[in-house]
């Protein structure tokens, strides 16, 4: 008779069974849910029809990116979790210039109480559609129970803006605030060994110091002081005030709120800020006056901009050519391998540029970069293949978005063109490295290390033990060679002095338009413009070629990694933590440290755009009811 198998191998045979029962259910039910997911993602209903005299809804909601990841891995993470909101600038405004010319549009609303945050450089793009809307005779109006600043800079530019009884306009300007770490370092025992070259290169500053260096915000005053003299252009040019005004209503709102009995949306009326105090159910009443009712739902006859876009789709003319431009979209800081739901892989962004490169039908390349850089050896990465691209006779353009700094820089100096809004974030010319040790710390768990090696430098980038004096020499010699490579990169590239370079470098970052006005940008507009540009060097014209945007393959690979950046990682750290401190620095430690040379070309140069919470009237792509 054979043996019976011990208690406690009878126990964990059971805990295998268990572990493995639990595995097979799950990928069955995953076999099941995500052809399920992906139909319903894809088919989505009946189709829609544009109906004549149609006010097109156009309502951003969520974060503005400039491309919404399409792998398997975000579909089935957003089976199991609700998804990130999110709106892709291109196709804002892409569904603005389609109504401006198509006659069964007659008028667009805004509508702005889902919009998340935004860059400065984002909104002008959009800015600009809207104006582009304006100029074929349609009227705009504009609806918000209340207005952030990045909403009210949208609204500013419709013809009529209404707001909520209850609501108010709040326009806190720029701000650049960070947690600073160093006694809390200094208390764990943890060794922050930096090596940098530029006088503002203030991205390391968090972990060793306990407040901002004079140097950074002296830079970072005129470079916000530089966006904030652009909002103010932009919002007074279409309402009937100067500049100035703005400025005014900021510093004189509490006394006015208090005069006004703190009536917000009184204050923001008598400012001139709003043209109509009215509920939802008035806006709409007054809507039906333009376009009438659609009887289906009992609201104005409407069609979201998501809507318009899948209807009118298949209506639009086919190029007279099969030459294509080819978009490649660098978003989200720069890293080594390959790409993540928020983070540009190096390999995976150079990967869809050679392709696009060796593609006959591809003409030129327009790359669009909203990124504060990384790794040095991700960038440089990219811009070789940026430059081989140029080399073999395809002009490249870079669109820069909300902000192309540091490595975000790096990637477009090649191009043949580089183009910016006035409000981008740009420059920030710089190096720095970071190493980060742990020694006391696990000394004091009574961990300790120890050992023999061959040579002096075996076992010396050991982060379980303090840096000898040779490797900071080495790790500080190869941050001055980079700094000079990239100093030297971009004065060839873009045919200056080095020393005019470096005049302008020092790790400090600049506005688009200073970035135009000392030669590191060729051109101030959008994307269209940068389209339209990109097109005229590759010899096209209007109508001869197709954007042809450029992603990475979907395998089993890149789904797990998908889903696990943006599920489980967000899912380790509670929601009111992440809100009321800022983790980014500590975040950046744990993830962005990827480069292999302990190089970075990375800008803390991202200001806080989060809108401020309003209430929740309609949902996204439901009617205005």
């Amino acid at each position: 008779m054979a043996k019976k198998p011990s208690l406690i191998r009878r126990f964990f045979r059971g805990i295998w069974r268990t572990i493995a029962l639990i595995y097979a259910l799950v990928l069955i039910v995953l076999l099941l849910i995500v052809p399920v997911g992906i139909y319903f993602a894809f088919f989505d209903g009946p189709g829609v029809v544009v109906e004549q005299d149609s006010a097109l809804v156009w309502a951003p909601t969520g974060d503005l990116v400039e491309q919404r990841s399409r792998g398997v891995g975000n579909l089935v993470g957003s089976l199991v979790s609700e998804p990130q909101r999110q709106s892709v600038v291109r196709d804002l405004i892409e569904s603005l210039d389609r109504g401006a010319q198509d006659d069964r549009i007659k008028l667009a609303f805004l509508k702005l109480d889902e919009l998340g945050s935004a860059q400065p450089g984002q909104v002008q793009d959009l800015v600009a559609a809207i104006d582009r809307f304006k100029q074929s005779g349609k009227p705009v109006f504009a609806w918000a129970p209340s207005y952030g600043q990045a909403q009210y800079a949208l609204a500013s530019h419709a013809d009529t803006v209404y707001m909520d009884p209850f609501g108010y306009v709040f326009i806190p300007g720029y701000g650049v605030y960070r947690n600073y770490y160093k006694d809390a370092i200094d208390k764990l025992g943890v060794e922050i060994n930096v090596f940098r070259v530029g006088e503002y290169k203030s991205y390391v500053e968090p972990f060793t110091r306990n407040d901002m260096s004079p140097q950074a915000r002296a830079a970072n005053k005129t470079w916000m002081n530089s966006l904030w003299q652009t909002y103010r252009e932009e919002v007074s040019a279409q309402r009937d005030f100067e500049a100035e005004h703005v400025s005014d209503y900021v510093d004189g709102f509490a006394q006015a709120l208090e005069r006004a009995g703190g009536d917000a949306a009184q204050v923001a009326r008598d400012a001139n800020l709003v043209d109509e105090v009215a509920s939802l159910a008035d806006v709409r009443d007054a809507m039906r006056e333009q376009v009438g009712t659609d009887e289906s739902h009992g609201s104005f006859r409407q069609i979201h901009h998501v809507d318009y876009l899948n209807a009118t789709d298949a209506e639009q003319p086919a190029p007279r050519t099969d030459s294509r431009i080819a978009t490649v979209v660098v978003e989200g800081a720069i890293v080594d391998g390959e790409s993540v739901p928020g983070q540009a892989g190096g390999d995976t962004i150079a990967r869809m540029i050679a392709d696009a490169r060796r593609d006959d039908h591809v003409a030129a390349l327009l790359l669009r970069v909203n990124s504060p850089g990384g790794s040095v050896t991700a960038s440089e990465r990219i811009r070789e293949q940026v430059a081989l691209t140029r080399e073999a006779g395809k002009p490249v353009v870079v669109s820069m978005a909300g902000v192309a700094a540091s490595g975000g820089y790096w990637i477009s100096m090649n191009a043949n063109e580089i183009w910016a809004e006035p409000a981008t974030i740009t420059g920030s010319i710089g190096i720095f490295g970071i190493v980060p040790t742990f020694a006391k710390p696990l000394e004091d768990l009574g961990i300790h290390t120890d050992g023999v090696g061959t040579t002096p430098l075996s076992g010396a980038l050991r982060l379980d033990q303090p840096l000898s004096e040779p490797v900071k020499m080495m790790l500080q010699a190869g941050v001055e060679h980079g700094y000079d490579q990239f100093v030297g990169r971009v004065a060839q590239a873009r045919d200056m002095q080095e020393d005019a370079v470096r005049r302008i470098a020092e790790g400090r970052v600049w506005s688009g338009s200073d970035a135009e006005r000392i030669g590191l940008v060729d051109n101030l507009g959008g994307y269209v413009d940068a389209e339209k540009a990109t097109a005229s060097l590759a010899g096209l014209g209007e109508g001869d070629y197709a954007l042809q945007a450029m992603q990475p393959p979907a395998d089993w690979r890149t789904a797990v990694r998908e889903f696990l950046s943006s599920h489980v990682e967000s899912a380790l750290v509670p929601g009111w933590i992440s809100r009321a401190t800022d983790l980014s620095a500590f975040d950046w430690l744990r993830s962005g440290l990827s480069d292999p040379r302990h190089l970075y070309a990375h800008c803390f140069c991202a200001l806080d755009t989060r809108a401020p919470a309003t209430r929740s009237v309609a949902a996204p792509r439901q009617p205005v009811e």
